[in-house]
């Protein structure tokens, strides 16, 4: 009988009308999930494997609706699980291959308020304008955002909520929404004071490689890796990039029966940095 593989770990929890949808192993989950802090929404699809009816059943949505159904998954070795995913389903289905029910769920972080939020609003520019449109995102909270500049002139807002604040920024800035969270960052910024060590005896799995400045390396799962946040990369077989780094992007693949359970991740040296 197949098992999982090497104690991986995961929860699925979906909100829908009348409670929760709580997946959990020994069931099967493949996941894929990309996040970038580049002005675009954080996106992750799920197939989870030979739920019961009622479960598959609930899960169903066409990207026509709009039917807010929010999840979050988590995951981990042995029960010690961190949140690396949370959202909204945007579509799901159901489809048979063999013995096998598979339910697909495409996933958007921020996405019912993308798609659906707007704003009509005088206000007095600066922070108080973010803070104002972020009153008509309800799925979507103040995360780290850089110093605003200031007008003392009013301000009409009208429009999408996202397009409004993607309207607002300097060239230098960007916006991303991470796990429901709206940061607004520059390149010298960064989202935390923790900077977790990437090395062989912590995950490392590849040689990492450089290309225009950019660093890209594999690693296990590991959610205490963000992006907006540094690490320290330590390689022995390519020790000339060791370095501290801010990851701009990071691309999650898992199968708890499989053989991906992995980060891809890229960035740019960053030894100093402010905290916001």
């Amino acid at each position: 009988m197949t098992v999982p593989r090497f104690n991986r770990d995961y929860e699925f929890q979906v909100q829908v009308p009348g409670g929760t949808v709580t997946v959990r192993p020994p069931l099967r989950i493949e996941f894929q999930a990309d996040k970038s802090i580049r002005g675009q929404l954080n996106k992750i699809q799920v197939k989870l494997y030979n739920l019961d009816e009622r479960k598959r059943l609930a899960l169903v949505k066409d990207a026509e609706q709009q039917k807010r159904i929010p999840f979050r998954l988590s995951v981990g070795y042995e029960g010690a699980l961190e949140m690396v995913f949370s959202g909204t389903i945007h579509t799901g289905s159901n489809s048979r291959q063999g013995p096998d029910h598979i339910t697909t769920i495409e996933g958007l972080d921020g996405g019912f308020d993308f798609l659906n939020s707007f704003t009509s609003r005088t206000v007095l520019g600066g922070d108080e304008a973010v803070k104002a449109v972020l009153q008509d995102m309800p799925d979507t909270a103040e995360g780290k955002i850089t110093e605003r500049p200031t007008t003392s002139r009013p301000k009409v807002l009208v429009g999408n909520s996202v397009q409004i604040i993607e309207d607002g920024l300097d060239p230098n800035e960007t916006w991303y929404i991470d796990d429901g969270q709206l940061y607004i960052i520059k390149p010298d910024e960064v989202t935390s004071r923790f900077i977790p060590v990437v090395s062989a005896a912590t995950g490392l799995l590849n040689t990492p490689t450089r290309e225009a400045s950019v660093v890209t390396f594999d690693t296990l799962m590991n959610p205490a890796v963000k992006i907006g946040q540094r690490v320290q990369l330590e390689s022995v077989t390519a020790p000339h990039l060791n370095g501290i780094y801010r990851l701009d992007t990071i691309s999650y693949s898992g199968d708890n029966y499989g053989d991906d359970w992995r980060m891809t991740c890229s960035g740019f040296l960053r030894s100093q940095a402010r905290v916001l």
